[in-house]
């Protein structure tokens, strides 16, 4: 590893302006003369480990670059955040570096920098998924890891889950020739399976946070490496175990400590994508998880309420959906619950005007199609940008936490289409005024989940004058922080899908997404991509068709042929204006930001 100089033990806001700190606490003088919030300053682990500055990685890849024999692949420098390294392959596995005619004619090379696959694939992980909050706003992800691997034995399970997908990761992106690494993260998969199993079987390890974490981590392989669906079904039951092994532990005992906290996070997290995903309402009940528990105040955690709530909304709507007849008793329960969808949507969008600016997005630039490089020799599904509007927002977890609430309100909107179908059959549904505010709903909502995916795949860091470096709240562990990262590509497969899948998406936002889909599994590496890519799904309108209440092509013969409509001549006949959703404006429309 390349010495970067003494690290600097300042205070985080001195050390953004590049300033000496006199390393004062509570605070420091700079920032006391200057009016300045102090931010506050790092632990010990993080200043040891944290990789170097941008500029000490471009020299150390400059001198590398000049004396190694093949050009680089990894990641910014060799810090492990784990003190004890993974167990390494047999040498006989290990890549050698090809001798260049450089070496050959120098008579006494300089010997080069060898890094072994485990502190590679180490680093990597930790570059690319853990997430550490910096500053005053707590928005960690997966942070949880680090006191529970440095304080696990080589041998155990949450060390071999954590290999398979610091391995399986690498081996994604890097794509080595001279060493199979998926061969060597299903091998140590194969060992987490095995070992995670005895853990669940050991009445003093079953619940420890070590066997959830590890939990957590197979089910974060799936995603990695998953290439045919039924993976996503392994990943499921992944979720379902961690699930079990927080019901029970209990709430109270998971947020005892601060570890506890963070993991029961992390599972009501991986609830709520199951959840969203399937169609079923969250096990336990959506207070079970956000009741009690200390964390409302949370940005991430308010969120995770509302998102189930909407899961176990839509999943009631389900229910009657399927069992319902046209009584007036019926009718009377499918508006009330129209209502309540139209009132959680209404109180998302009212949560999110009220967010502090410091946890708002704003726009960085507008782009047309001639200036993201549309062209009919470059398409859609090759473009970095959507031609539109692009947005920065303060930190990746921020940043998810609005798709998701975009998410849940595309969610919201489709199921509200979808009842009112039901409640205008056989007329058509698509005339009247609740349907023109859904529609307007998911276009909106849509294309502000365009408009953030250039931020999470890393094309602000290529445009600099156009961002604040200051407004960058955490930060990975180790690595580049100018590269394309895993972890914002991860919090956009669901987002992407979401919209893909929609029926108010366009054929060319769809063309694009695809693109963008396909670009996340194969050069970010995270397989599952690909999955949810072939899906060929359209919603609301395919609940609507199997409820049964697609108006057809011809509306207005359906509605004469059941003797629910005069014939077109009486119409003409008539005085009264044909209705419009223009003339039903005032009836029923809900409003929303």
């Amino acid at each position: 590893m390349v010495y970067g100089g003494k690290p600097s033990r300042g205070c985080r806001t001195c050390r953004a302006r590049r300033i000496k700190c006199d390393e004062g606490k509570p605070t420091c003088m700079q920032c006391a003369k200057s009016k300045r919030e102090c931010a506050g300053y790092r632990n010990e682990f993080e200043i040891i480990h944290r990789d170097q500055t941008k500029s000490t990685v471009r020299r150390m890849n400059k001198a590398l670059n000049q004396s190694r024999s093949t050009p680089s692949t990894s990641t910014a420098t060799a810090v492990a955040i784990i003190s004890t390294p993974p167990k390494e392959p047999p040498p006989s596995q290990l890549p050698s570096p090809r001798p260049s005619p450089t070496r050959q004619q120098t008579p006494n090379p300089t010997p080069t920098l060898t890094v072994p696959l485990a502190q590679r694939a180490t680093c990597y992980f930790a570059s690319n998924f853990l997430y550490v909050p910096l500053g005053q706003i707590p928005h960690g992800f997966m942070d949880y890891l680090v006191p529970l691997i440095d304080g696990e034995p080589p041998d155990s399970a949450l060390r071999s889950a954590f290999n398979a997908c610091a391995i399986a990761a690498l081996g994604n992106r890097e794509k080595a020739n001279s060493l199979n690494l998926a061969n060597v993260s299903l091998r140590e998969h194969t060992l987490a399976l095995a070992k995670t199993h005895a853990a669940l079987g050991n009445p003093m390890t079953s619940s420890s946070d070590a066997t959830l974490a590890a939990v957590l981590l197979l089910g974060l392989y799936e995603s990695i490496t998953a290439i045919k669906d039924s993976r996503m079904l392994a990943w499921r039951s992944h979720v379902d175990g961690a699930i079990q092994i927080v019901k029970l532990r209990g709430r109270e005992q998971m947020r005892s400590t601060k570890t506890g906290t963070l993991l029961f996070q992390a599972v009501r997290h991986q609830v709520i994508g199951r959840a969203l995903t399937s169609g079923m309402p969250p096990p336990l009940g959506a207070d079970w998880w956000v009741d009690g528990i200390g964390d409302g105040h949370l940005l991430p955690s308010t969120m995770h309420r509302f998102a189930l709530r909407v899961s176990e909304l839509r999943a009631e709507a389900s229910a009657l959906l399927a069992s319902i007849t046209r009584t007036v008793e019926d009718i009377e329960l499918m508006h009330q619950l129209a209502h309540r969808v139209r009132f959680l949507d209404q109180e998302i969008a009212s949560w999110l005007l009220a967010l502090p600016p410091n946890l708002r997005f704003k726009t960085l630039c507008w782009l047309s199609p001639k200036a993201v490089g549309l062209s009919p020799r470059r398409p859609y599904s090759e473009l970095e940008v959507f031609p539109g509007r692009v947005d920065m927002y303060p930190d990746f977890v921020t940043a998810s936490i609005w798709n998701t609430a975009r998410t849940v309100r595309l969610v919201l909107a489709s199921l509200n289409i979808r009842m009112v179908a039901w409640l205008s059959a056989p007329a058509d549904y698509r005339t009247t005024a609740e349907y023109a505010t859904s529609k307007a709903i998911c276009e909106g909502n849509i294309a502000d989940v365009l408009a953030s995916v250039p931020y999470h795949l890393g094309w602000h860091t290529k445009k600099e004058g156009l961002f604040d470096n200051d407004t960058d709240r955490s930060g990975f562990a180790c690595g580049y922080e100018d590269t394309i990262k895993a972890l914002p590509a991860w919090f956009l497969i669901w987002a992407l899908t979401c919209v893909k899948n929609h029926d108010m998406a366009t054929d060319d936002q769809r063309v694009w997404v695809k693109g963008r889909l396909r670009f996340i599994a194969d050069y970010v590496g995270l397989k599952y991509a690909n999955i949810v890519n072939d899906l060929e799904l359209r919603f609301p309108s395919m609940f609507i068709r199997h409820d049964g209440t697609m108006p057809s092509s011809d509306p207005l013969k359906a509605a004469m042929d059941k003797g629910l409509a005069v014939p077109v001549s009486a119409m003409l006949s008539s005085t009264s204006s044909p209705r419009t959703p223009e003339s039903m404006g005032s009836e029923g429309q809900y409003t929303s930001p």
